[in-house]
Protein backbone atom coordinates (compact mmCIF):
# COMPACT_ATOMS: atom_id res chain seq x y z
CA UNK A 1 0.00 0.00 0.00
CA UNK A 2 2.76 2.16 1.15
CA UNK A 3 4.63 1.95 -1.67
CA UNK A 4 1.75 2.67 -4.19
CA UNK A 5 1.23 5.85 -2.19
CA UNK A 6 4.48 6.50 -3.27
CA UNK A 7 4.21 5.60 -7.11
CA UNK A 8 1.04 7.71 -7.10
CA UNK A 9 1.57 11.07 -4.67
CA UNK A 10 5.49 11.38 -5.52
CA UNK A 11 6.69 9.80 -8.76
CA UNK A 12 3.34 8.92 -11.22
CA UNK A 13 3.67 13.46 -11.25
CA UNK A 14 1.37 13.67 -14.60
CA UNK A 15 -0.83 10.75 -13.88
CA UNK A 16 0.01 8.53 -16.49
CA UNK A 17 0.00 5.16 -15.23
CA UNK A 18 3.81 5.20 -15.16
CA UNK A 19 6.66 6.54 -14.15
CA UNK A 20 9.16 8.44 -17.06
CA UNK A 21 11.64 11.37 -17.30
CA UNK A 22 8.72 13.48 -17.80
CA UNK A 23 7.19 12.68 -14.41
CA UNK A 24 10.58 14.53 -13.06
CA UNK A 25 10.47 17.34 -14.90
CA UNK A 26 7.12 18.13 -13.66
CA UNK A 27 8.42 17.74 -10.24
CA UNK A 28 11.27 20.29 -11.07
CA UNK A 29 9.05 22.28 -12.09
CA UNK A 30 6.54 22.12 -9.19
CA UNK A 31 9.68 22.75 -7.21
CA UNK A 32 10.37 25.72 -8.73
CA UNK A 33 7.52 27.44 -8.39
CA UNK A 34 7.17 26.30 -4.74
CA UNK A 35 10.71 27.96 -4.13
CA UNK A 36 10.22 30.90 -6.55
CA UNK A 37 13.40 29.72 -9.16
CA UNK A 38 13.44 29.98 -12.83
CA UNK A 39 14.94 28.26 -15.34
CA UNK A 40 18.38 30.32 -15.73
CA UNK A 41 18.62 30.26 -11.60
CA UNK A 42 21.99 27.99 -10.30
CA UNK A 43 19.26 26.78 -7.66
CA UNK A 44 17.09 25.58 -10.69
CA UNK A 45 19.81 23.81 -12.39
CA UNK A 46 21.19 21.98 -9.15
CA UNK A 47 17.68 21.26 -8.63
CA UNK A 48 16.96 19.38 -12.32
CA UNK A 49 20.64 17.94 -11.94
CA UNK A 50 19.80 15.91 -8.88
CA UNK A 51 16.35 14.97 -9.90
CA UNK A 52 17.88 13.74 -13.21
CA UNK A 53 20.59 12.23 -11.63
CA UNK A 54 17.92 10.22 -9.10
CA UNK A 55 15.42 9.69 -12.27
CA UNK A 56 18.34 7.52 -14.21
CA UNK A 57 19.17 5.56 -11.24
CA UNK A 58 15.31 4.72 -10.38
CA UNK A 59 15.23 3.84 -14.06
CA UNK A 60 17.91 1.26 -13.71
CA UNK A 61 16.96 -0.28 -10.67
CA UNK A 62 13.04 -0.37 -11.83
CA UNK A 63 12.66 -0.12 -15.54
CA UNK A 64 12.97 -4.09 -16.30
CA UNK A 65 11.84 -4.08 -20.00
CA UNK A 66 14.03 -0.75 -20.61
CA UNK A 67 10.90 1.24 -22.24
CA UNK A 68 11.65 4.26 -20.51
CA UNK A 69 8.63 3.49 -17.83
CA UNK A 70 8.20 2.37 -14.78
CA UNK A 71 4.88 0.44 -14.63
CA UNK A 72 3.21 -0.44 -11.65
CA UNK A 73 4.03 -3.81 -11.80
CA UNK A 74 7.81 -2.55 -12.04
CA UNK A 75 7.54 -0.40 -9.63
CA UNK A 76 6.73 -3.33 -7.14
CA UNK A 77 8.68 -5.70 -8.53
CA UNK A 78 11.51 -3.37 -7.51
CA UNK A 79 10.22 -3.23 -3.51
CA UNK A 80 10.24 -6.85 -3.75
CA UNK A 81 14.05 -7.41 -4.85
CA UNK A 82 14.94 -4.68 -1.82
CA UNK A 83 13.13 -6.68 0.22
CA UNK A 84 15.10 -9.59 0.11
CA UNK A 85 18.05 -7.10 1.47
CA UNK A 86 16.83 -3.85 3.04
CA UNK A 87 20.06 -3.24 4.40
CA UNK A 88 21.51 -1.93 1.18
CA UNK A 89 19.38 0.28 -0.33
CA UNK A 90 18.92 1.24 -4.12
CA UNK A 91 21.52 4.15 -5.10
CA UNK A 92 17.81 6.17 -6.00
CA UNK A 93 16.42 5.83 -2.39
CA UNK A 94 19.72 7.17 -0.99
CA UNK A 95 20.22 10.11 -3.14
CA UNK A 96 16.48 11.04 -2.97
CA UNK A 97 16.37 10.91 1.11
CA UNK A 98 19.26 13.69 0.80
CA UNK A 99 17.31 15.36 -1.89
CA UNK A 100 13.98 15.66 0.03
CA UNK A 101 15.88 16.56 3.24
CA UNK A 102 17.52 19.47 1.70
CA UNK A 103 14.10 20.56 -0.10
CA UNK A 104 12.30 20.17 3.19
CA UNK A 105 14.79 22.20 4.91
CA UNK A 106 13.89 25.44 3.18
CA UNK A 107 16.08 27.73 6.38
CA UNK A 108 18.88 25.54 5.25
CA UNK A 109 19.55 25.06 9.56
CA UNK A 110 19.73 21.65 9.25
CA UNK A 111 16.31 20.35 10.22
CA UNK A 112 13.30 20.56 9.62
CA UNK A 113 10.06 21.73 10.77
CA UNK A 114 6.37 21.51 10.79
CA UNK A 115 5.73 24.37 8.44
CA UNK A 116 8.53 23.57 5.99
CA UNK A 117 7.60 19.94 5.85
CA UNK A 118 3.91 20.28 5.27
CA UNK A 119 4.74 23.15 2.66
CA UNK A 120 6.59 20.92 0.66
CA UNK A 121 3.92 18.00 1.22
CA UNK A 122 1.40 20.60 -0.22
CA UNK A 123 3.61 20.82 -3.53
CA UNK A 124 3.03 17.29 -3.85
CA UNK A 125 -1.07 17.50 -3.64
CA UNK A 126 -1.16 16.36 0.19
CA UNK A 127 -2.83 18.48 2.37
CA UNK A 128 -1.50 20.78 4.93
CA UNK A 129 -3.64 19.54 7.73
CA UNK A 130 -2.84 15.80 7.03
CA UNK A 131 1.08 17.20 6.63
CA UNK A 132 1.32 18.51 9.63
CA UNK A 133 -0.79 16.14 12.02
CA UNK A 134 2.09 13.36 10.49
CA UNK A 135 4.50 15.26 11.87
CA UNK A 136 3.49 15.36 14.77
CA UNK A 137 3.38 12.23 15.13
CA UNK A 138 6.40 11.44 13.58
CA UNK A 139 8.55 13.61 15.31
CA UNK A 140 6.81 12.69 18.81
CA UNK A 141 5.82 16.40 19.50
CA UNK A 142 9.23 17.49 18.48
CA UNK A 143 9.51 20.92 16.65
CA UNK A 144 11.61 19.57 14.70
CA UNK A 145 13.94 17.05 13.09
CA UNK A 146 17.77 16.78 12.21
CA UNK A 147 19.47 14.89 9.31
CA UNK A 148 20.32 11.75 11.43
CA UNK A 149 16.45 11.91 12.58
CA UNK A 150 15.32 11.91 9.07
CA UNK A 151 17.15 9.03 7.76
CA UNK A 152 16.50 6.74 10.66
CA UNK A 153 12.86 7.73 10.08
CA UNK A 154 13.49 7.14 6.15
CA UNK A 155 15.08 3.52 6.40
CA UNK A 156 12.11 2.76 8.82
CA UNK A 157 9.61 3.76 6.09
CA UNK A 158 11.23 1.54 3.68
CA UNK A 159 11.57 -1.33 5.95
CA UNK A 160 9.00 -1.12 9.10
CA UNK A 161 5.87 -3.52 8.61
CA UNK A 162 3.95 -2.10 11.39
CA UNK A 163 1.98 1.03 10.17
CA UNK A 164 2.51 3.25 13.60
CA UNK A 165 6.11 3.36 13.55
CA UNK A 166 6.72 6.99 13.23
CA UNK A 167 8.54 6.42 9.62
CA UNK A 168 5.66 5.74 7.48
CA UNK A 169 4.83 9.13 8.24
CA UNK A 170 7.76 10.93 6.42
CA UNK A 171 6.10 11.45 3.03
CA UNK A 172 3.06 13.80 4.81
CA UNK A 173 0.70 11.28 5.51
CA UNK A 174 0.00 7.54 7.13
CA UNK A 175 0.78 5.63 4.21
CA UNK A 176 0.66 2.16 5.56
Amino acid sequence: MKYLFLFHSFFDTNSSGSIDKSDFEVAIKNIAKLRGRKPDDDKYKETESKLMKIWSSLENAADSNKDGQISIEEWLAMWEKFAENPAAPFEWQTLYCKFIFELEDASSDGVIDSEEFSTVHECFGLLKEDSEAAFKFMTRGKQSITWEEFQELWTQYFTSESPMDPGNFIFGAATY
